[in-house]
C-alpha cells in the first residue's frame, strides 16, 4: 500500500522529490482540464450592461429624485412585464453629474475671445485654387457643424447635418471618398443618397455650409459640446428634407475615445 508522504516531514532521497513533483504537476493538469472543460467557467467575467442615467445636481432641491426614479422603474416595469430583464434596478443605475463650474466657465469664454485674430485667419483656407474651395475660403475651421445640400435637376432637395472635429476639408475628403468608391458608399447616409442619384443617372450639385460652431472635446469634463450641437441641429432640421436618422441623437459620442 502506497503511503502519501507528509508534507511537513523533509524528503530523504532525491526520488521522493520526483515522485511528489510529477504528482502535483498531474494533478494541476487534471483541474485545468475540468475547468477548460466546462463550458459556464468562460462566462464568469461578463460584463453587466447598465445603464445610466445622470440628473443634473442642485443643492437647493431636497427631493429625493433617486429614490423616486427607481420606484418609478419599479412601478412601469414589474416582474411579470416583458422588459422587465432590461429595465430593473440591476441594470439602471443613476449617478449626478455636475456641470463646469463659473471659473472655468469664463477662462474658456475669455480664451476664446482673446484669442489673436490673426492666427485664425491665416489658417481659413489652404486650398490651391479658391474658387473651388467647398467653403468659400473657410475650409480649415475646426469644431464646426456643417450642413450639405444636396440639389437635383428636377429641384429635390435633401439636407444632411454632421459635425467636424478636425479642419473641415479633412472630412470633405472622407465624403469625398465616399462618394467616388462603392466600397464605401454605405459611410454616412449623405452618401447613400448620392449613390442612389448615381444608379438613377440623376444630375445633381452638393452646396457646403456651417451652421454652428463649437469647442473641441477635452478630457475630464465629461460632455462634448461639438455632439451636442450637432444633435441639437439635427433636431431643428426639417424632416421632410433631412437625410440624417433620427436615432443618430441617441449616438454616443465618438469623441471620447481619443
Amino acid at each position: 500500500m502506497e503511503t502519501k508522504p507528509n508534507p511537513k516531514t523533509p524528503l530523504k532521497n532525491v526520488d521522493d522529490k520526483k515522485k511528489v513533483g510529477e504528482k502535483k504537476s498531474e494533478e494541476d493538469r487534471i483541474v485545468s482540464d475540468k475547468i477548460s472543460e466546462n463550458p459556464m467557467s468562460r462566462h464568469l467575467n461578463r460584463k453587466r450592461k447598465i445603464i445610466w442615467f445622470n440628473p443634473p445636481y442642485n443643492s437647493a432641491v431636497k427631493s429625493n429624485i433617486g429614490k423616486r426614479f427607481l420606484s418609478l422603474v419599479e412601478k412601469h416595469f414589474p416582474k411579470r412585464h416583458r422588459f422587465s430583464k432590461i429595465f430593473n434596478r440591476n441594470t439602471i443605475k443613476l449617478s449626478y453629474s455636475c456641470s463646469a463650474n463659473m471659473k472655468s466657465v469664463i477662462s474658456s469664454h475669455n480664451k476664446s475671445i482673446l484669442k489673436s485674430n490673426n492666427d485664425t485667419a491665416s489658417k481659413m483656407c489652404n486650398c490651391r485654387d479658391k474658387s473651388n474651395c467647398p467653403l468659400n475660403g473657410q475650409c480649415q475651421q475646426e469644431a464646426v457643424i456643417y450642413k450639405a445640400t444636396v440639389k437635383t435637376s428636377d429641384d429635390a432637395v435633401k439636407e444632411y447635418i454632421g459635425c467636424s472635429e478636425p479642419p473641415f476639408k479633412q472630412r470633405f475628403a472622407n465624403h469625398t471618398q465616399s462618394f467616388n468608391k462603392a466600397a464605401h458608399k454605405n459611410s454616412t447616409r449623405l452618401s447613400q443618397y448620392v449613390w442612389d442619384l448615381k444608379d438613377q443617372s440623376a444630375i445633381f450639385s452638393i452646396k457646403w455650409d456651417i451652421q454652428a460652431r463649437s469647442s473641441k472635446y477635452k478630457c475630464g469634463t465629461g460632455k462634448c459640446d461639438l455632439c451636442l450641437a450637432e444633435k441639437l441641429s439635427i433636431l431643428k432640421s426639417n424632416p421632410d428634407v433631412s437625410l440624417n436618422k433620427r436615432s443618430e441623437i441617441a449616438n454616443k459620442c465618438r469623441h471620447k475615445n481619443k
